[in-house]
């Protein structure tokens, strides 16, 4: 509690939060990069008309490219190897859950 009541009484006056006045304005066109994680490669895809916000943008995390090759990996294993089988591919369940 010492700690947070010397952050409390250090607290600079004015206001918290700063304005920011920039915009991005997004060029017209379609995007797309990608960049290696711990798990993968995550990739982005934009697509804009050349407002202030995207038309479309869709994210692609690793562990949904990873899913997509458990097909071809449990042929031929028991029901009970999934589990060991889920855990070697490493998994974000929220990441897969579309």
């Amino acid at each position: 509690m010492n700690i947070i009541e010397q952050l409390i009484d250090n607290i600079p006056e004015g206001e918290i939060q700063a304005k920011t006045k920039a915009v991005l304005k997004l060029p017209k066109g379609e995007f797309y990069t990608r960049i290696e994680t711990a798990r993968g490669e995550f990739g982005i895809y934009v697509v804009s008309e050349g407002g202030t916000t995207p038309y479309r943008i869709k994210f692609r995390s690793p562990g949904f490219s990873n899913l997509s090759a458990l097909d071809h990996i449990v042929r031929g294993h028991k029901i009970g190897d999934m589990v060991a089988i889920m855990g070697t591919l490493d998994l974000v369940i929220p990441d897969i859950d579309r």
